[in-house]
């Protein structure tokens, strides 16, 4: 059992038992995947009268079964952050050629079940031969501890280091194809082979992703100078920091951290051999950013410490959504107090703003979700309030196996209030007022809408009008556990109609595809049933870059795909909501606003409800009770609604035009 464990197990009966926090890290899941998988019976707890305690044989065997692939449901559905594969990070090579040698070492790596700490240590020394940084050497030279002969002091105490600490029975005979095979040209192949030796789920797990080259060269091209002092908080195997040291002219003004200890030492080895000529310690340490380095902490072990702060530049891909323990969330809560989300790019971010010189440059790579979630609106007010937004460059989906939309954010330590940020899209690039977004509700970074864009957005918002939020009821799709047992694609007995976000079509639901067995007390995700069974209610599509809602007074059910909203507006008839939601204007405000591909409660809440009179809404509700009925008068609705918000002719166009495409 890991060490970590040791402090929090208690006993009963001599069985070691574990608390629900405890079990979730042995797993390798979430604490909410525990209570799932106790409520569908593939964890059993001590007893029914003591809630999420489990004994550990009990969590053992179930990890056990997982490993084995005895549990295929549950391998299925095991959160991703335990995924047993590697796959080849082609992105993160600045050329193709050699691929077919770095996939050789690798498959030779995996075949041999080697420690990778011993593996990488044989595939550096092959480079720093080729390198011409060490003198002949061989297998046996290594397994017998002979001294090695290397050109530079510095290169020798690393890999002195790295023996020193090296298991000797992790090194054998039938190893020296590493220390002899084809090594081909690339700027960081140590990490290339490193980066693909982890398993993807190590990689989730950690938040690391290795960033495509382009994009690093880019962020030098712009902002490092031959005598930048810059900084990457979280290293790696030193991707940023080589690209810093194409520029950078002395190698002590490049700074690295990382709490991979493989990495770091990959990053120093980097460093020393691209300045090979030079003497010098590299100024990249195995440390705790968040916890172990402040503006006045000492930085490196040498003997002449500095202080680590008034960066020119600090550049990264910092990890996203790691999990932390509760002490060193705790810690976090002490250290960064303006950050409420847990986030860990967050933490980056506080923390390089606070590191940074005024004027200083961050640059760094992060996930769309920072523009627009609601967790993150801590995050934005600090950066309106800290720092002047550069640039904001929409990426797109930039890391295999990674779909989350990425973006690159540029920001100046400054606290210009009206200052340009330039917006870049495939499609070309505008400039928009910072300060329109500390107007924004939750300090929502809209970059998809141009200044022409929120003016129309605004004209909608000037509308008087309320909104959904604190007056309505949601409810979240059904998630069975086990949709074998309760889900049919056919009418069966007991068995009723069940919709999914596919069966939601704007105002209407298809035929249903499927059929439930409801019984909710053994599903995994359920709400009330009274909020399916109510007189009326909209249902919409969770998963969509589209608002699609439908209407639904016949108490249907739904899967997970598809959730519901219940409005409690007195006097503002649902059907005129329904309209509003489906119209070009809410697909606009949407879109521009939010520009998600989950339709989020948060999002909805913001929507307008205006205000207008019995009269208007009369006319839209029968427009619509039109379309209900299959009369496709859907161009007149949305006409009478654009006009009814003061849109004039181009606008209108405008948003038709920005729909359609």
């Amino acid at each position: 059992m890991a060490n970590g464990f040791q402090n929090n197990l208690i006993t009963n009966n001599n069985e070691t038992v574990l608390n629900l926090e405890n079990t979730a890290t042995f797993l390798g899941i979430s604490t909410a995947t525990v209570r799932n998988w106790v409520k569908c019976g593939h964890l059993q707890t001590l007893d029914n009268n003591t809630k999420y305690f489990f004994n550990f044989s009990e969590v053992e065997n179930v990890k056990s079964k997982i490993s084995n692939g005895d549990l295929e449901k549950l391998n299925k559905r095991a959160n991703k952050a335990k995924a047993g594969r590697t796959f080849i990070p082609e992105e993160y090579l600045i050329d193709r050629s050699g691929l077919n040698d770095l996939n050789s070492i690798v498959d030779f790596i995996k075949c041999n079940n080697m420690d990778l700490f011993s593996a990488i240590l044989l595939v550096s020394l092959n480079l720093l031969k080729k390198e011409q940084m060490l003198s002949g050497v061989n297998i046996e030279d290594i397994i017998q501890g002979k001294d090695l002969s290397f050109s530079n002091k510095q290169i020798c105490e690393e890999i002195k280091s790295w023996l020193s600490e090296t298991k000797k029975e992790n090194i054998h005979s039938d190893h020296s194809f590493l220390l002899d095979c084809s090594i081909p040209k690339q700027r960081d192949v140590l990490g290339f082979i490193y980066q693909s030796l982890l398993l993807e789920g190590e990689k989730s797990q950690n938040g690391s992703y290795y960033t495509p080259s382009i994009i690093v060269d880019e962020i030098v091209k712009e902002y490092v100078k031959k005598d930048s002092k810059i900084l990457d908080p979280c290293c790696g195997t030193g991707q940023f920091l080589l690209a810093f040291a194409d520029t950078v002219e002395n190698p002590s003004n490049i700074y690295g951290v990382d709490i991979d200890e493989i990495a770091v030492r990959i990053a120093r080895l980097n460093i020393l051999i691209k300045y090979k000529y030079k003497n010098f310690a590299p100024n990249i340490v195995c440390k705790n950013t968040l916890l172990d380095i402040g503006n006045y902490d000492l930085f490196s072990l040498k003997e002449n410490e500095e202080n680590i702060r008034d960066f020119d530049v600090i550049a990264t891909n910092p990890p996203w959504g790691v999990h932390f323990s509760t002490e060193t969330t705790e810690n976090f809560k002490k250290i960064y107090p303006g950050i409420s989300s847990l986030e860990s790019f967050s933490y980056f971010l506080k923390k390089s703003i606070d590191l940074l010189k005024d004027g200083g440059i961050i640059s760094y790579i992060l996930p769309e979700a920072i523009l627009n979630v609601k967790t993150h609106r801590d995050i934005r007010g600090i950066i309106l309030n800290e720092t002047h937004i550069k640039k904001i460059i929409y990426l797109n989906r930039v890391f295999k196996n990674v779909f989350t939309p990425v973006i690159r954010l540029d920001l100046e330590k400054n606290q210009k209030e009206n200052g340009k940020i330039e917006i870049c899209k495939e499609n070309g690039s505008y400039f928009i007022e910072q300060a329109r977004w500390k107007n924004n509700q939750d300090f929502i970074f809209d970059i998809h809408a141009s200044e022409f864009d929120a003016e129309i957005i605004q004209k909608i918002y000037d509308t008087s009008h309320t909104t959904l939020e604190g007056k309505a009821d949601w409810a979240l799709g059904i998630v069975t556990g086990n949709n074998a047992k309760y889900i049919a694609d056919e009418q069966k007995e007991e068995f009723e109609e069940v919709y999914k976000g596919k069966d939601v079509e704007k105002f209407v639901l298809k035929n249903p595809s499927s059929y439930i067995r409801f019984t909710p007390e053994k599903f995994q995700q359920v709400a009330p049933e009274q909020k399916y069974r109510t007189k009326e209610k909209l249902i919409y599509r969770f998963i969509s870059k589209n608002l699609v809602f439908a209407y639904d007074d016949k108490q249907r059910l739904t899967l997970n795909s598809a959730n519901i909203v219940i409005p409690l507006l007195v006097n503002y008839p649902i059907k005129v909501i329904l309209a509003l939601f489906n119209s070009t204007p809410y697909q606009f405000i949407y879109q521009k606003k939010f520009a998600s591909i989950k339709i989020l409660r948060g999002h909805i809440e913001q929507l307008p409800l205006p205000l207008w009179s019995d009269e208007m809404f009369n006319k839209i509700i029968t427009m619509v009770e039109r379309i209900l009925m299959n009369d496709n008068c859907f161009e007149l609705l949305d006409d009478f609604i654009m006009r009814a918000l003061s849109l004039n002719d181009d606008e209108i166009n405008y948003l038709k035009d920005t729909i359609k495409d």
